[in-house]
């Protein structure tokens, strides 16, 4: 029974890609002929050489390799029936259609996030694998595997070149979110990568055995309906892909999102035993560092693509105990939440992905706490990072009925249940608290419910203790688990190694941009600042003065009062820079005993009383060192800023002397102080904007086991004010809520959160979203519009 291709039509690839137009790309001829010959046993030499001879650019690569040194031959080939003797017609053939569909669809791009390279690199490992499995299942034309895989992805070149929207940012906006790239493609874009490559691999006339395939590479596919041949190769194209997304060649940079889905046909089809995927991978990796070489780009080497499977593998295990132990409790918002933000990526890709890309310790703080929620469901979270100053652990991050009331609270050493985990010094976890003796005396902050269970663990770097994350009772009102522990140290684990690397990115920029002695800007922020045109008019407006200050005769200090009263004298003039200048004045030292002073808004006059005010600072440290300062003022216009540079080293002698760096403070020295900084420094991150809107949803209330209907009239990221039109009125603050409804967009994006009453007035309900995710994108976009 012959199985009728199910495509889109045109109608529907209109409204996705730009179907007319001379950038759509046509399939090769000479790809086409070749891929004719495939299993033709008749085939001759000079049919395939008449073929290449068509195109006289992959005629002339194919001469080019096969008088390349390494073949050793010691006669120059200067025909192409000779090439194809030497090389095979099987292996010339394989080279040629790919070069073809190389040069003739995948060269260029409309994006430089879809990097061509990186993405035909994907293509041509899918190719040479599914080739290697089907010789080994001993499919009848291994041939055709090798042109599916390398056609499998094709889609993706359409939607990039004619796309209604941009393939380059939904690539780059993909990592946000825990679905397939296939069905974020059908949801954000209209139609998927593999549909619409089935429609052009239909619309070029190539056979069924290639557009099945790539129709069904990331589905389930009607095995029984088809030849026993062609749903194997189907298995083995959508299994190549898989085993090269776990070697970390995917079709685009970073492709550590959820992973390619293996349809259950694939199991019962091709029996992994029998293939030894090992072997098949070193055949692939051999092959394709031949293939590298003509092609001219850079392929994994043996150790990255062992440690690309060795992470891959690492999060997949974490993801199956996860998906193993995890407690599933009732009701309709558990599947909705675990579809939304339990998903199984929460702890192995999403996780480890937003750590890698977090850029402050706030941000990994945020990344940590949203997938605890979303993985645990507890009714109280935290982390309490050590107060640097002291002994006292202090509530950094918290959600959950606590939240206002805990946040910045301090907690005593040896108190609280932080304070058991900081002294037991490694994980807890109570099934019971009310019978742990331990516990006892300790649980009294948590007010707002009855602790039930609870577990922790401790954030460490290098085996010293800088926080404590905690979490107690859940949603489900069962207790936690030990494999529930085991899934929160590896969070905390991972935590504290993104802390750890951000401390040393800090300390690194810290070196870059500071001078270690005074604690001043240094020369090359200076210069930074200088070369940034559009920041310096930004910054410092239509006015700005350079102050150049030079302790005069610093060298005979150094030489007759020694290192040390030098070193102090240059700390004692920084002290005095920073209390006599604004907070909006830059001051930075230069080299030496030279410190320059940025003032913005400060004309010649305005800069002259600075000056003034300066020496008025230093005449108790001239009295006391016998040292005087010599100051130069210079007025420019901050468009004319970058000519200062010049200016500078014309002016100034350079200072050869080096000052020793003091050493780097510890993580759980910074981390408190640095947070509360980041904290501050987004204020506009801190305010609530809520727009008033009319939208109709449903309500469900899970321990009251009752239903209804809401009409939402406010609308924020993290909170909701709505009225209850129907159904349950017994809502009280503190009671959890499933709410659902959608929004008015174009899209008429679907939104569903679970939420915490805040306040209830008559049938008014004021309430904050539990563990809203960081990055709202349907909801983001509507709040903006």
């Amino acid at each position: 029974m012959k199985h009728v291709i199910e495509l889109p039509s045109s109608d529907e690839l209109k409204k996705v890609i730009t179907l007319e137009g001379r950038r759509l790309p046509s399939f090769p001829q000479a790809a086409l002929k070749l891929l004719e010959m495939v299993g033709d046993e008749d085939v001759s030499v000079k049919d395939v050489a008449r073929v290449i001879e068509s195109d006289p650019g992959i005629a002339a690569k194919v001469l080019e390799m096969v008088n390349a040194a390494g073949f050793g031959l010691s006669r120059k080939i200067s025909t192409l029936t000779e090439a194809v003797v030497f090389l095979g017609i099987d292996p010339i053939r394989k080279l040629c259609i790919g070069m073809t569909v190389f040069q003739g669809l995948f060269a260029t791009s409309n994006s430089r996030t879809f990097d061509r390279i990186h993405f035909w690199r994907h293509s041509l490992s899918v190719a040479v694998l599914a080739m290697e499995l089907a010789k080994k299942l001993e499919l009848p034309n291994p041939e055709e595997a090798y042109v599916a895989g390398l056609l499998h992805d094709v889609g993706k070149i359409f939607l990039d070149l004619q796309g209604h929207k941009d393939y380059g940012e939904f690539l780059h906006d993909i990592g946000s979110f825990q679905k397939t790239i296939v069905d974020l493609e059908r949801e954000t874009l209209g139609l998927g990568h593999d549909d619409v490559g089935a429609y052009f691999c239909s619309l070029w006339g190539l056979p069924d055995s290639i557009i099945l395939p790539v129709k069904y590479h990331h589905r389930s596919f009607p095995a029984e309906s088809l030849p026993t041949d062609q749903a194997l190769l189907i298995s083995i194209v959508a299994l190549s892909n898989f085993i090269c997304w776990t070697q970390g060649v995917g079709s685009f940079e970073n492709e550590t999102v959820c992973p390619p889905v293996l349809a259950p046909e694939i199991e019962r089809l091709v029996d992994l035993d029998k293939i030894d995927v090992i072997a098949r991978i070193k055949a692939m990796n051999r092959e394709m560092e031949r293939i590298s070489e003509f092609y001219r780009f850079v392929f994994p080497t043996p150790g990255e693509i062992q440690e690309s499977m060795l992470w891959m593998s690492f999060n997949l295990s974490r993801v199956n105990t996860r998906l193993a132990h995890r407690d599933v409790t009732h009701g309709a918002h558990d599947h909705r939440q675990a579809s939304e933000n339990a998903s199984l990526h929460d702890v192995g890709f999403a996780f480890g992905k937003s750590l890698s890309q977090a850029g402050t310790a706030r941000e990994v703080m945020d990344i940590v706490m949203f997938h605890i929620g979303s993985i645990f469901e507890p009714m109280h979270w935290a982390i309490l990072l050590k107060d640097p100053k002291g002994e006292d652990v202090i509530f950094s991050a918290v959600e959950g009925l606590n939240k206002e009331r805990l946040q910045g609270l301090r907690v005593p050493r040896g108190k609280g249940l932080s304070g058991y985990l900081a002294e037991r010094d490694m994980p807890l976890i109570s099934l019971d608290i009310f019978h742990d003796t331990h516990l006892a005396g300790r649980m009294g902050l948590y007010v707002d419910f009855e602790p039930l269970s609870c577990m922790g663990t401790l954030l460490k770097i290098n085996q010293q203790f800088f926080g404590v994350v905690e979490l107690v009772n859940k949603m489900s009102g069962l207790p936690y688990t030990p494999e529930e522990l085991k899934i929160l140290e590896s969070i905390t684990e991972q935590a504290s190694m993104a802390i750890e690397r951000l401390s040393y990115q800090q300390s690194l920029r810290k070196m870059a941009t500071t001078d270690s002695l005074t604690g001043l800007k240094n020369r090359c922020s200076l210069e930074r600042m200088l070369s940034n045109r559009e920041l310096m008019l930004r910054q410092y407006g239509h006015d700005l003065s350079i102050m150049i200050i030079d302790i005069d005769k610093f060298k005979r200090i150094n030489e007759e009062k020694g290192r040390k009263a030098a070193d102090e004298l240059l700390k004692k003039v920084a002290g005095i820079l920073r209390s006599t200048f604004r907070k909006s004045d830059n001051v930075f030292r230069y080299e030496g005993d030279k410190f320059i002073a940025l003032l913005p808004g400060t004309d010649s006059q305005a800069a002259d009383q600075a000056r003034s005010r300066m020496l008025t600072s230093y005449d108790a440290l001239k009295r006391e060192m016998g040292v005087t300062l010599s100051i130069f003022v210079h007025t420019v216009k901050p468009s004319h800023a970058k000519g200062l540079i010049t200016f500078l080293e014309e002016r100034l002698v350079q200072d050869k002397a080096v000052l020793e760096c003091a050493p780097d403070a510890s993580v759980a020295v910074e981390l408190q102080p640095v947070l509360e900084q980041e904290t501050e420094q987004r204020p506009e991150k801190r305010k609530i904007y809520r727009k008033k809107v009319r939208l109709d949803g449903v309500l469900e209330h899970p321990s009251a086991k009752s239903y209804g209907n809401i009409l939402v009239e406010e609308i924020a990221l993290t909170e909701i004010g709505f009225r209850v039109t129907t159904g349950p009125l017994n809502v009280k603050p503190g009671d959890f809520l499933e709410v659902s409804f959608r929004l008015d967009d174009t899209l008429h994006s679907l939104i569903e959160r679970r939420v915490i009453v805040r306040s209830v007035q008559g049938e008014q309900v004021d309430a904050e979203f539990y563990n809203p995710p960081p990055y709202a994108k349907d909801l983001g976009f509507y709040l903006l519009a």
